[in-house]
């Protein structure tokens, strides 16, 4: 029976003919996201995922199968979702509740967020485990100055009601690192969730490796952060022409030309 169901999912059929051409531009897009993040970032099996609104249909959005790994993400395999968390488009893949909750409460409370990662890396994990949060010791990480909203490890977030707490907690900001559970970034557009997730993911990798140096940290002073942080953390500044995306999209080409099935 197992068999029998794995080879339906691997042999379902392409939604390029259900849905629009913005939508399917979409799905290309998300797929090669989280091809990427499995590129250049140590992730947590099947439970991180990323989520992006879909065009011209504000209260939708796709998100990750519950069954897949980053890398095994593919246009068709995404699943699609109302803001009440309910699947809206016949698929033989689902979404974890985790993962259709999170970012349901997230693009319902902000609907001037189009995209949001959400990782357990080594490096996200280790830095929300540690009271001072990420610290502005790295250009990187000074595009985040006190841009960054910090939640407690408190409820279920799994749950729409834990969700809904997560998504009240992280406010107008952008990012906010789950203590003791991983990071949230959100983005205008996908390209810019993603390219944000991954100066994040430097930024944290960056602190894990000085503060285990064990030398005196060099932290600048807080006019200096605020100045970059205002010159490199703007939102609404990367989209589909950035060419940090550009980039990123010529390597899954190269790679994982499979992300467009």
């Amino acid at each position: 029976m197992t068999q029998a169901k794995s080879t339906r999912v691997r042999r379902a059929r392409s939604a390029r003919d259900q849905v629009s051409a913005a939508e399917w531009q979409l799905r290309c897009g998300l797929a090669a996201a989280h091809r990427l993040v499995a590129h250049f970032v140590f992730v947590d099996m099947t439970y991180n995922h990323i989520s992006a609104r879909v065009p011209g249909e504000p209260s939708h959005f796709l998100v990750k199968a519950d069954n897949q790994f980053m890398e095994q993400v593919t246009a068709s395999s995404l699943v699609k979702y109302n803001l009440d968390g309910k699947q809206v488009m016949d698929s033989p893949y689902k979404a974890s509740p985790a993962a259709y909750n999170l970012h349901a409460a997230i693009m319902q409370a902000r609907p001037d967020i189009q995209a949001a990662i959400h990782t357990h890396s080594p490096a996200n994990l280790a830095v929300s485990a540690q009271k001072r949060g990420l610290l502005p010791i790295t250009q990187q990480a000074m595009r985040f100055y006190d841009r960054i909203t910090y939640y407690s490890n408190e409820v279920d977030d799994t749950t729409r009601e834990g969700s809904d707490r997560a998504a009240r907690a992280l406010g107008d900001k952008w990012v906010m690192i789950l203590e003791n559970h991983g990071a949230l970034v959100c983005g205008t557009t996908l390209p810019e969730a993603y390219i944000y997730h991954h100066f994040f993911e430097l930024a944290c990798r960056a602190q894990v490796g000085a503060l285990a140096g064990g030398a005196e940290l060099i932290v600048p002073a807080p006019e200096v952060c605020e100045e970059r942080a205002r010159k490199f953390g703007r939102v609404g500044v990367y989209d589909s022409q950035s060419r940090d995306w550009v980039a990123a999209m010529a390597l899954v080409e190269k790679l994982y030309s499979d992300y467009r099935h």
